[in-house]
């Protein structure tokens, strides 16, 4: 079968490698079917007994088959018989060397029946008429060669007695024709011209699918196949056997092979489960990167598009991956690839803070984000990181005030963080902070910041949460986001007048008093001279001829200034009543109602003059600003909101969506005059689609379209949209409207990969929790306060109802719970220990009014007690006694501290003993922060106790600790002090026994009572102490053989001490504790035979030659 062609049902690159398949072949070769395993290295060194159809690049490769009708290959005849009937070349076409049909090469065209009888009725017509076909031209074969061949062939069947490698096939062919075959599909043979326009075909389509045919010749020359020797394997067979003995033996051979097996198979699912469950491997990724080592992206993302649209879910070879245990959202090619929790149920999930930052962009790490960075966005430069240095600052004292209950102007620190110089990010951002202060209205000065009137923390939750439409929740909220945004435009508007008419001092002419009637004639002045005012075949209505009435109150309205309006519409009442007799009574009527609504009779009579002025008029005999203020003060022809004649920008466009909406009941408003946030919503969502979709800058910048989402309260969409281009900012404008309840969190937080998600209610919301986890990873190796305090602030969703509050909580304790086991920084973050046994409080546990934890049990149970069995695991010894001790498991303490000393123990005497890894030492805190104590003035500190890297020391530290306080004590049981008590013992008699002091190791054994020192030759006494052995703590057990060691050792050397000091009046009591030594070093060994099986590897042997030189037997 051919490459190109329509692929078999199971396609795969790397298919049947290696394997046995049994193909059957149809006995007529005109209908060979094809057995559906195409493939690139398919049957490499296998033995099929027959296949009818299958298309190979190195079929039939070291294989040997007689006679195969339907194989065509690259090196089909190498080392096969020379009875085969055709053979093909890599490019060419098949060559007529005979009349039998043959599947296709891998490059070839297939040849159909059709042309099969055609080629047949033509060869034999040629055959009648005596012309032969020219046979091909053979090159000269050199002796050399030859001979090399020969001795190739002897040499494998001398090899191990000619039996094995004498069954594997030899080569058929000689090294001309390999050569000649080369030659052939390099393109430098002798070829027909039929071959050249199929090698000529192949060319263009092997050039046209990226494949590299010099690079494919050297790969194809630099292969070697060697011939493998499979060794049959020698299976026990259970035969009946009259030898009752070798028949048990036989039957348990079987039984351990049989359990061997099965212990092995068990491993293998295991394995097998553990990476379906915990390893989450990217297969997207590398079926893209294979495939763009061989030049095949485009043609490999089409396939796999159409493949997942036929056949979701299952995709064979690279396709995307079948197992269990993966997300059900977004493409499997968009994930990142992010370190997994190691504690806990996330185990199973996304690590909630990620890994530090290592150069990747922190937008990447949502599946639904396109890091933009390129696009207009802030660079990651000096600038960038100075601003997220004052941003952690404004979160440290956000946290500050909420430990204390205060009220906090967030929105005010942030804009100013933000407007500081430096980096490209564009001035909309302050725009979108000031449009939230003014919805919000949070007042200017954090004096004023406690008033009552002032916005309190998460004020605005549940009226922004509330998922009924209609309700009087939501009402009051889009109305408060209206007001709040048309406030805000307006007030951008009365500024950049001010700052025309202070740059046009001349034009504008200001003098006087500057009220803001005079500032709006004063720029109405400039406008004028620059002719922006109006089109020029207009006239506008005007005041004794000098002041344009129309465009005064209009500009006064745009600026928000409608008492101003009223007020100047009053002060010329006869000027407006001689042109329109009622505009006084509707702006006086507009001016005095809350929510700018006329009456309904005012409504209705204003609407009819509008409509009536607009239809019967002349073009261009109205002044536009005159209709403006009709349209703006009535609402009227709400389909239609613009305004023509007056130059107007986006934010003179916007300002009249807000101004015209008003958010009403909706079932008691006519429908004409139904206009509110909704709509503009619409207007702003569908403007979105159309110029800032993806790889779209559109209007403006990036800026101007999150300026527009945040007027309009499309929050969570805003953040979406601006965190591909500069998280910084996404993430600090996330938490200000997080802060005061504005912000819609996601109700899945453990299970998200995206960052904009949708609720049941096709409501948007945001990953929350996981985006500010993300944000940590650029500072929380440096600053770890700071990390704590952003993390911290997911638990401001803890107010949710339901068990999305819950949620949050827990996702706020497992990323705290992440950060502590990552930085190991648990004195810092968790507390410490003084040398005098208080207790330090750390940086998490001075938070846990943030956090939801009401005590300090909570607190450990919930951060500390996990951290500690994981730190446990991982064999961390030092850090796991630090957190038990925290965590007031004082048990678990001396428990952990026993299993290390025993293993110091067990390690031989010329082995170095190994260290533990110290703690890592307290840095010193900044000063100021509430409810931190005063630290050593050096910069790197630790007064933990468990800074230590002996063993030994960290045991006798908090067994010194413990001891002197009775309420540990109390917690500790009496088997885990004893056998820390007995460890620190042997500890004190290996430093005897490497300081060579004989006498005093002996001392400490026989303090011990371990060991039958006092036995006295009594085999009972030995067999009792024996017997006690198997009571003994498991970390003591298993140190026994070392003690025996040495106390035979001790023996020994005090015997050698005892014979160097001979002579003088006391050689009769020496000789007397030498021959007391000898019969002791005799009751260990008796000791040591009833005890060898318990004993570890080795000690045995090592006390029998020590006892030999002891003269203990």
């Amino acid at each position: 079968m051919s490459l190109f062609s329509q692929p078999a049902p199971k396609s795969n690159i790397f298919g049947n490698l290696g394997n046995q398949s049994d193909v059957p072949s149809s006995s007529q070769p005109q209908q060979s079917q094809n057995t559906g395993t195409t493939n690139l290295f398919a049957n490499l060194q296998t033995q099929p007994p027959s296949q009818s159809a299958s298309s190979s690049l190195f079929s039939n490769l070291g294989t040997f088959q007689p006679s195969q009708p339907g194989q065509a290959s690259l090196f089909q005849n190498l080392g096969t018989s020379q009875s085969q009937q055709q053979t093909s070349s890599l490019f060419g076409a098949p060559k007529p060397a005979t009349s039998q049909p043959s599947s296709s090469s891998l490059f070839a065209p297939q040849t159909t029946t059709g042309e099969l009888n055609a080629s047949q009725h033509s060869q034999s017509q040629s055959g009648q008429n005596g012309q032969q076909p020219p046979p091909p031209a053979r090159l000269s074969q050199p002796a050399y060669f030859d001979s090399l061949l020969e001795k190739g062939k002897k040499r494998a069947r001398d090899v191990d007695g000619g039996t094995r490698l004498g069954e594997l096939p030899g080569l058929q062919l000689g090294l001309s024709d390999i050569a000649r075959r080369v030659r052939e599909i390099g393109g430098v043979g002798i070829q027909t011209p039929a071959d050249k326009a199929a090698d000529s075909k192949a060319h263009y389509l092997l050039a046209a699918s990226g494949v590299n045919l010099g690079a494919a010749r050297r790969d194809l020359d630099a292969l070697r196949v060697q011939p493998t020797v499979t060794t049959p394997s020698n299976n026990v067979t259970s035969e009946w056997d009259p030898d009752t003995n070798r028949y048990m033996d036989q039957m348990q051979q079987q039984s351990t092979l049989k359990m061997i097996a099965e212990g092995i198979e068990r491993a293998h699912r295991n394995f097998d489960a553990y990476l379906d469950e915990n390893i989450d491997i990217n297969w997207e990724a590398q079926r893209r990167k294979i495939y763009e080592h061989f030049g095949l992206v485009s043609n490999v993302s089409e396939q796999s598009d159409v493949a997942s649209q036929m056949n979701p879910g299952v995709m064979g070879s690279f396709g995307r991956s079948t197992r269990r245990g993966r997300t059900i959202n977004g493409d499997r090619s968009k994930q990142s690839t992010l370190g997994r929790s190691i504690f806990g149920q996330s185990s199973l999930q996304k690590s909630v803070i990620g890994t530090p930052n290592t150069g990747s962009k922190t937008a990447s790490l949502f599946a639904d984000v396109e890091d933009r960075s390129g696009q207009g966005a802030v660079s990651d430069d000096r600038f960038s990181r100075d601003k997220q240095i004052k941003f952690a600052e404004k979160v440290q004292a956000l946290n500050r005030a909420r430990l204390q209950e205060r009220a906090y102007p967030l929105l005010h620190e942030f804009k100013d963080v933000q407007l500081q110089p430096g980096g490209e990010s564009p001035s909309q951002l302050i725009d979108a902070y000031k449009a939230l202060i003014d919805i919000v209205r949070e007042p200017s000065n954090p004096q004023n910041a406690n008033q009552a009137d002032a916005p309190k923390q998460r004020q605005f939750l549940h009226d922004y949460l509330d998922e009924t439409p209609n309700s009087a929740k939501q009402v009051e909220i889009r109305k408060r986001i209206l007001n709040g945004s048309r406030r805000s435009l307006e007030q951008q508007f009365f500024e950049g007048v001010e700052s025309l008419t202070s740059r046009n001092a001349r034009e504008a002419n200001l003098g006087g008093v500057p009220t803001a009637i005079n500032k709006i004639r004063a720029y109405i002045r400039v406008r004028d001279v620059r002719k922006d005012l109006k089109p020029d075949e207009l006239e506008l209505q005007k005041i004794d001829d000098i002041e344009p009435m129309w465009a005064v109150v209009f500009f006064l309205l745009r600026c928000g200034l409608v008492q101003d309006a009223a007020d100047y519409a009053k002060e010329h009442a006869t000027a407006f009543r001689a042109v329109e007799r009622n505009f006084v009574t509707y702006i006086i009527s507009y001016a005095k109602d809350k929510d700018r609504r006329l009456p309904r009779d005012l409504q209705d009579r204003i609407n009819a003059e509008y409509q009536h002025k607009a239809r019967m008029a002349p073009e261009n005999s109205f002044d536009p600003y005159k209709m403006a203020c009709y349209k703006i003060i009535g609402r009227c022809e709400l389909t239609k909101r613009t305004i023509e004649g007056i130059n107007q920008s986006s934010n003179d466009w916007l300002w009249l969506q807000f101004c015209l909406a008003r958010e009403v009941n909706r079932v008691e408003e006519v429908a004409g005059d139904v206009f509110g946030l909704d709509e503009i919503r619409e207007s702003v969502s569908e403007i979105g689609q159309r110029h800032y979709q993806k790889g779209q800058e559109g209007l403006g910048g990036y800026g101007t379209y999150f300026h527009l989402l945040i007027l309009a309260g499309m929050f969570e969409q805003a953040i979406s949209f601006l965190f591909p281009y500069t998280y910084v900012a996404a993430v600090h404008f996330a938490i200000a409207l997080d802060y005061y309840g504005l912000l819609r969190v996601s109700d899945q937080p453990g299970a998200e990969t995206d960052l904009l998600t949708y609720n049941t209610k096709e409501l948007p919301q945001i990953s929350f929790g996981r985006m500010l986890g993300y944000y940590t990873r650029d500072f929380r190796t440096s600053n770890l306060d700071a990390a704590v305090d952003y993390l911290v602030l997911i638990c401001l969703n803890i107010d949710l109802p339901g068990a999305v509050g819950k949620a949050q909580a827990s996702l706020c304790h497992e990323a705290l719970r992440e950060l502590v086991l990552e930085s190991r920084e648990f004195a810092q973050l968790l507390g410490d220990i003084h040398k005098d046994g208080t207790r330090l409080k750390g940086t998490i546990e001075q938070r846990l009014k943030l956090i939801g934890l009401s005590d300090q049990e909570m607190f450990l149970k919930t951060v500390t007690v996990q951290a500690a069995s994981v730190a446990d695991d991982n064999g961390r010894t030092t850090d796991a006694v630090l957190l038990y001790h925290l965590a007031e498991d004082y048990d678990n303490v001396v428990a952990i501290v026993n299993r290390a000393l025993s293993d110091s123990l067990a390690v031989s005497l010329t082995d170095p003993e190994p260290q533990l890894s110290p703690l890592k030492p307290r840095q010193q805190q900044q000063q100021g922060q509430p409810g931190q104590q005063q630290q050593d003035p050096s910069p790197n500190s630790s007064f933990s106790l468990t800074a230590v890297s002996e063993p030994s020391t960290l045991a006798r530290n908090m067994i010194s600790l413990y001891d002197s306080n009775p309420l540990y004590l109390a917690r500790i049981r009496p088997v885990n002090r004893q056998t820390c008590g007995t460890l620190l013992r042997l500890s004190t008699i290996k430093s005897h026994i490497q300081a060579q002091n004989w006498a005093a190791a002996l001392d400490t054994i026989a303090a011990t009572n371990l060991l039958p020192l006092a036995a006295h030759g009594s085999i009972p006494a030995i067999r009792a102490h024996a017997a006690t052995t198997n009571q003994l703590p498991q970390e003591v057990k298993r140190n026994l053989g070392n003690l025996l060691l040495w106390c035979i050792m001790a023996v020994g050397g005090q015997r050698e001490v005892l014979q160097a000091q001979k002579g003088g009046f006391e050689d009769q009591g020496r000789e007397g504790v030498r021959e007391e030594l000898k019969g002791v070093g005799r009751d260990l060994m008796c000791f040591a035979g009833l005890v060898r099986y318990r004993l570890e590897r080795g000690v045995w042997e090592a006390v029998v030659k020590a006892g030999g030189d002891v003269g203990g037997y």
